[in-house]
């Protein structure tokens, strides 16, 4: 009790006292009895003057209590505000909620976690407003162990929450109860961190682990299996050009070609699938859309047709964009494919491009900004729920049915459009159709046309499989050039040497050894840095690239058709003559 309460209970007794005088003196006056007003008036006089004093005083020691409770209530508003400072600057979100479950407190981090003001969130329930439905009842079960004391139960987990404008977010969380003075629990406060980037991170990593193992096997086998293929195309190539066109032989012919060439592209999607190698022999230059689009519609024509597809091409002009026109056609027959069999029933699939500058692209970290060509592809079929939607890009995952379908169709698509600066991306609703958009840089430079060069060119020619150098000296003279075919690193040295200006072309396999243990690319950009080389390997570009000093040879994936060869040296030869 304070002191002002004290002298508010003797104010009252001493107000009780003049009170029983007056009534006293009250009943006295009603009933004639004699009064000795003087004494009467003395007594009520100090009865009076005392209870003045106490008010008084009383007053006084109010005043003196409220002037301490404001001070003492301004001490707890600093004290709050610090606090609240404190709990603002934390980067992990903290959430107080009381035995009903709504919010009481909670931080700037948890603000900026769920994009809400505080005001939308304070006495607003957590379970109902901030947690997806499908969790619902598994964290109610947490807070009611809470609740009930079992805090070591329910001390950690993890969950998802409910974020304005960027979906579901998973959230770590530490949690304990508050107590009132009693030991009683009134509320519960959460520590909570966004896990849900690190979370994406694992699960690449895990999808990068499992592919490299997926990549260090194809790697093993495709240096030999390579060469293997590259031979058989290349002879059965020779022997499709040297027979009569429709006997049984030169269909024979044709279907080994056909079969190898299907072998070799198995073998790169599944490298290119598992990071191992960049697919394709041609580098990046500015092509036609437009004639990627028609190549794409020519070859899909097969497909379309029986499915009762028709394929719309809904511009006048499709811009020039960055890329390497074979692996385009590729990407855009595995979309198309995939929208195919969207539309069981028949439908149309539609084409039309936009143009984006974009400064900083989010789907593909490793881009540059600029204007970038959106290629989009739209389809009528019964389209994808949100959970698939999600996965397509995922290696190995497919909704179909068939043990053929491996799932690599759309992984190997994003992987090519990535490799070339570029990305896919793709928006679908269940029963409302399917959008891709394959986004390329837009050409900045004129095309160079794909010709015989008609001045006959040197190359060297240097491998050590007797198949392939065969097969290479024949592609490059059938081309109309010359050609020095050399089986061995020292001879392959002695001849740049003696030949170093006629030189247009040298092309080299990567894993010929030399007798000083270098690799023979390395000898030969010390005797000229800006050697027009040709590294040849069945193993990856990656796998090359980590292994030689410079950056000015141009790489060609084994296996490789007598066309991309030619169209290799082709090109090299052009920019030689253009520098």
């Amino acid at each position: 009790m304070t002191e002002s309460d004290v002298r508010l209970e003797d104010m009252v007794r001493e107000v009780d006292a003049l009170h029983t005088q007056v009534t006293t003196l009250h009943e006295r006056l009603a009933g004639d009895q004699a009064v000795d007003l003087d004494r009467l008036r003395d007594e009520l006089g100090g009865l009076l003057s005392r209870c003045a004093k106490g008010l008084s005083g009383a007053g006084q020691s109010i005043g003196s209590e409220l002037e301490r409770r404001q001070e003492s209530d301004a001490a707890l508003r600093q004290e709050r505000d610090r606090i609240r400072m404190y709990l603002d600057i934390i980067d992990s979100m903290i959430v107080v909620l009381d035995q009903d479950g709504c919010v009481a407190q909670i931080n700037r981090a948890g603000c900026d976690v769920l994009v809400r003001e505080e005001s939308e969130v304070i006495g607003v329930n957590w379970v109902e407003h901030f947690v997806p439905e499908a969790r619902r009842d598994q964290t109610r079960a947490i807070f009611d162990q809470l609740r009930a004391g079992n805090v070591a139960e329910s001390e950690r987990h993890e969950n998802q929450v409910i974020s304005r404008g960027r979906g579901e977010r998973t959230v770590a969380w530490r949690n304990a109860v508050i107590r009132d003075e009693t030991g009683a629990i009134i509320g519960t406060v959460g520590s909570g961190e966004d896990i849900t980037d690190r979370r994406r991170m694992e699960l690449a990593l895990r999808e990068s682990e499992r592919m490299d193992a997926v990549g260090a096997l194809a790697e093993t086998v495709s240096q030999n299996f390579g060469n293997i293929l590259t031979a058989i195309d290349g002879y059965a190539s020779f022997l499709v050009d040297s027979l009569i066109p429709n006997t049984r032989a030169h269909q024979h012919a044709e279907r080994i070609v056909d079969a190898t060439r299907h072998a070799a592209e198995l073998m790169r999607r599944l490298m290119h699938v598992a990071k191992a190698s960049n697919v394709g022999a041609v580098a990046v230059e500015t092509i036609s859309l437009e004639d990627a689009v028609r190549r794409t519609l020519e070859l899909m024509a097969h497909i379309l047709i029986p499915r009762n597809v028709k394929a719309v091409v809904r511009t006048d002009v499709l811009p020039d964009v960055e890329a390497d026109a074979d692996q385009l056609i590729d990407v855009l027959m595995s979309i198309m494919t995939n929208s195919a069999e969207a539309m069981p029933q028949g439908g149309t699939i539609a084409i039309d491009t936009i143009e984006r500058r974009i400064s900083k692209p989010r789907m593909n970290p490793t881009a540059k900004g600029g204007v970038y060509v959106g290629l989009r592809i739209r389809d009528t079929g019964v389209g994808m729920s949100r959970s698939i939607m999600q996965r397509i890009f995922e290696p190995l995952f497919s909704t179909k049915e068939s043990v053929e379908s491996l799932g690599l169709g759309l992984p190997v698509a994003q992987s090519i459009v990535q490799s070339m600066g570029g990305w896919i991306d793709v928006h679908s609703r269940e029963g409302t159709g399917t959008i891709f958009r394959v986004f390329l840089p837009k050409g900045l430079s004129e095309r160079v046309e794909e010709s015989k060069s008609t001045v006959s060119s040197l190359v060297l020619v240097a491998d050590d499989s007797r198949e392939d150098l065969l097969a290479m000296k024949t592609t490059v003279q059938e081309g109309g050039h010359r050609v020095v075919a050399v089986s061995d690193a020292a001879m392959a040295l002695l001849s740049y040497r003696e030949r170093r200006d006629e030189l247009a072309v040298v092309v080299l396999d990567f894993m010929l050894p030399t007798a000083a243990g270098v690799a023979l690319p390395e000898e030969i950009f010390a005797i000229d840095p800006q050697a027009p080389v040709i590294v040849t390997s069945g193993f990856s570009r990656e796998y090359v690239r980590d292994r030689l000093s410079s950056s000015t040879w141009t790489f060609l994936q084994k296996p490789f058709t007598p066309e991309q060869f030619l169209a290799c040296v082709t090109r090299v030869i052009a920019q030689r003559r253009e520098s």
